[in-house]
């Protein structure tokens, strides 16, 4: 269904308010940003289960960053932290089920991840994991083709 990216990301940021007291999430919307055709839920999903692995597993302090953009038929959306990143040598599992990182501590089932990937391959989409830096922060690139409205929110004639 069409839905505003905006509003679905205030909502997953209001969802984990109560985790996020030890971080900042910031989210700057796009006023001008066009209604996408997706799955809401599956993309609520997503967006969750990332945005919830950065606030269990960076330090506190931590910022977690939320940007979104559209291509002619591809919805983008960029996460990154400034936490410790990946090791390079793991980055490639991550996303297999149950697959947690070596010296991560316990606790959770290493199926976030995963979810986020098969979620992702249902809607044809895709996601890419890079550390940002050497030294840490890791960052999530998500590639959804969807349909984009040519309706501004801002100005609701034909843009």
């Amino acid at each position: 269904d069409w839905i505003d990216i905006n509003e679905l990301i205030y909502k997953i940021i209001h969802q984990n308010k109560e985790n996020s007291t030890t971080h900042t999430i910031t989210f700057e919307p796009k006023n001008d940003f066009p209604l996408c055709k997706l799955d809401a839920g599956l993309l609520e999903q997503i967006i969750h289960n990332i945005i919830h692995n950065a606030l269990t597993y960076t330090p506190i302090k931590s910022t977690i960053t939320i940007e979104v953009n559209y291509e002619k038929d591809t919805c983008i959306i960029v996460i990154t932290d400034n936490g410790h990143g990946f090791p390079a040598d793991e980055i490639e599992f991550v996303f297999d089920k149950f697959y947690r990182l070596k010296n991560s501590y316990t606790g959770g089932t290493g199926l976030g991840l995963s979810i986020v990937k098969g979620y992702l391959k249902a809607m044809n989409g895709s996601v890419t994991l890079c550390n940002l830096t050497q030294n840490g922060g890791a960052k999530f690139i998500l590639k959804i083709p969807c349909e984009i409205s040519n309706i501004n929110l801002n100005n609701p004639t034909y843009v």
